[in-house]
């Protein structure tokens, strides 16, 4: 196979040329861990402790010790067990989930006081340096490295890999330039999955609360005071359990007529769309199975008792699903979907004991329910709680796009496929944070006076510079000021890759042709990112911004560039008044002398009445060499 230019085939695969190829136990020292019986927790004194439950369901990329709650143990435990340190990385080397695969987070802000429990966890040291912190979680997911764990997984009730497997591992090794951006990508994605995931957890947390006031009455809905009523369910509902065909004829199974399972009715939603098996009209007929049409309350008597889903589509459904169809003239279905819903755990404490809990047609059907007799009550019920479900899925759906693209992103990038960084003998790194607040500014300031790509470039650079982020930006001296065309063409190009931002050709009252910048109906997706950013920075952007908001392009380029000479000046630590600053903004360019002096020195002075005053920050800034 051909090798593409500026690339190496490797034992791990074919990887770039300035990559290292090193095996796990060169780099990394595995330490001392213990095992430590949950018996002998203790509350609120001793030494926070990890074990590889918490590594698989708790944390994605980094496990931040400072906002997580832990089990504690003696500190007479420790002994001569390591503790955890910032950078380590900490390793479930077994997974019920995904075979053979371990699962690595590195650790933040530990303090020194926390261990880890030796019982199917790893602690492993960089003791080499040739991995930067914020890198080193991800390492263990690339394709190539899930390959070699595969095949050294062993075990037979628990599958996992051992110690002395992993430290055989290969990893490959980008430089530490690139490692950092590498890192700044794949930690952006994940800052986005947290905050989509908070903001789910919350949206349930605010249904859960709306189910228990709406459902039980304490919270009614304005133009409703009729009391509510005491049911039971079969007097509102007519209920049919399921059947299924002999298991051992082929001809009864795969075909036309979806067929509901436990296991379906345990992973659906509000909706059930689709069922994993099917039957044959045969099958139907030849066994004590049943259709149940479209709009059906599919309830759970086995298993997962009191789940309930309404189906979307016509089907048949097991012995161990009770088919339950309202009587819409007593009962919405929606409303009594909810309403179920919010009884499963009581439910649950009505199974009938046998090899596992179960429920029966007749303890289903004497559930008691409390409802509103007002139809419309219930249905302005259902769609305050649909309508958050609805809220809910959406959330759902951008953390699924989200975690797909991070996947994607992560076998790019640590394969090498995708290089962010500039190979070349001239380096220039471009962060992603340059694509997300130049996509919060042009949400902002789109359709302010002078809105184009010349008052978008001059306010990434105030913004820039004011709020001490480095963009990688080089800017050069031009006729309208700081000028840094890579960088606007690298932002370009991502709001072109991700949709967040149209940008259109067009022409002013003049003639003249101008590119104007604006926001698509996905720009959320950049303001959730801009969300993550600490809250003082957001502050400071954002009240920067509102004051570009209100200059038309004249002012900003004036603002912009005498921002720029006064910055240079500082740099250069050279003197300061306003006939320098005022020598060096016409000496930046020709085109300046079209801006009188007056109006550059209310330019000034609204600078220092604003606050919008450089210190020295950033790149001197000069002509084009």
């Amino acid at each position: 196979m051909e090798i593409k230019r500026g690339y190496k085939q490797t034992d791990i695969g074919v990887v770039p040329e300035d990559w290292e190829v090193v095996e796990f136990e060169k780099i990394f020292k595995c330490l001392s861990t213990a095992t430590y019986s949950r018996a002998e927790e203790v509350e609120s004194e001793g030494i926070l402790y990890v074990h590889y439950g918490d590594i698989h369901t708790k944390w994605n990329h980094f496990v931040d010790f400072d906002k997580n709650v832990l089990p504690r143990i003696p500190k007479s435990r420790i002994k001569n067990f390591a503790l955890i340190q910032n950078g380590d990385l900490i390793i479930a080397d077994a997974s019920e989930d995904y075979v053979g695969l371990c699962k690595s987070v590195e650790a933040k802000n530990p303090s020194n006081q926390v261990a880890i429990s030796g019982l199917h966890t790893i602690l492993a040291r960089d003791i080499t340096n040739k991995f930067r912190n914020g890198y080193k979680g991800y390492l263990l997911q690339s394709v190539g490295v899930k390959e070699q764990l595969e095949r050294l997984a062993t075990g037979i009730k628990v599958y996992g890999v051992s110690k002395q497997n992993l430290q055989t591992v290969l990893l490959a090794v980008p430089t530490i330039k690139e490692q950092e951006a590498i890192a700044e990508v794949l930690s952006d994605i994940d800052s986005l999955i947290e905050a989509l995931d908070e903001k789910i957890a919350k949206k349930q947390a605010i249904k859960e609360g709306a189910m228990q006031q709406l459902l039980t009455g304490k919270k009614r809905l304005a133009g409703f005071s009729e009391p509510w009523v005491e049911k039971k369910l079969r007097e509102v509902a007519e209920m049919y359990s399921g059947g299924t065909p002999l298991s051992s004829n082929p001809l009864y199974y795969d075909g036309n007529i979806p067929f509901l399972t436990i296991s379906d009715i345990s992973y659906s939603r509000k909706y059930i769309l689709k069922t994993e098996n099917s039957i044959t009209k045969l099958g139907l007929q030849n066994s004590s199975a049943r259709m149940f049409e479209t709009g059906t309350l599919m309830y759970a008597m086995y298993a997962t008792l009191g789940k309930c889903s309404l189906t979307k589509i016509d089907l048949s459904c097991s012995q161990a699903i009770l088919g339950i169809t309202p009587n819409e003239v007593l009962i919405n279905s929606c409303f009594l979907y909810y309403l179920l819903l919010s009884k499963e755990k009581e439910v649950a404490d009505l199974g009938q004991m046998g090899a596992q809990s179960n429920l029966s047609k007749t303890i289903v059907q004497d559930i008691n329910l409390v409802i509103p007799p007002d139809i419309k009550e219930q249905q302005a019920i259902a769609k305050i709680l649909t309508d958050m479900d609805n809220e809910i899925e959406q959330l759902e759906k951008e953390q699924q796009k989200y975690t797909a693209l991070k996947q994607g992103a992560i076998q790019q990038l640590l394969t090498g496929q995708i290089r962010l960084v500039n190979t070349s003998s001239r380096h220039r790194t471009i962060p992603i944070a340059a694509h997300i607040i130049g996509g919060h500014v042009v949400n902002i300031l789109y359709g302010s006076k002078g809105w184009g790509r010349t008052k978008l470039q001059k306010s990434i650079h105030l913004v820039g510079y004011c709020c001490q982020l480095d963009f990688g930006n080089e800017y050069i001296r031009n006729t309208a000021g700081p000028d840094d065309q890579l960088l606007m063409k690298y932002i370009d190009g991502k709001f072109k890759q991700y949709r967040h931002i149209r940008i259109e050709t067009k022409r002013d009252s003049r003639g003249g042709k101008y590119y104007d910048y604006i926001p698509t109906s996905i720009i959320t997706e950049i303001e959730q990112i801009f969300e993550t950013y600490p809250t003082e920075t957001k502050q400071t952007i954002n009240d920067l911004l509102n004051k570009i908001k209100k200059m038309d392009l004249a002012r900003t380029e004036i603002v912009s560039t005498l921002y720029a000479v006064w910055n240079n000046r500082i740099i250069k630590g050279q003197s300061i008044n306003d006939d320098l600053l005022l020598i060096d903004f016409y000496d930046w360019s020709e085109h300046k002398s079209d801006f009188g002096r007056d109006l550059v020195l209310r330019g000034l002075n609204y600078m220092r009445q604003e606050g919008i005053i450089p210190v020295g920050w950033g790149k001197y800034i000069d002509k084009k060499k």
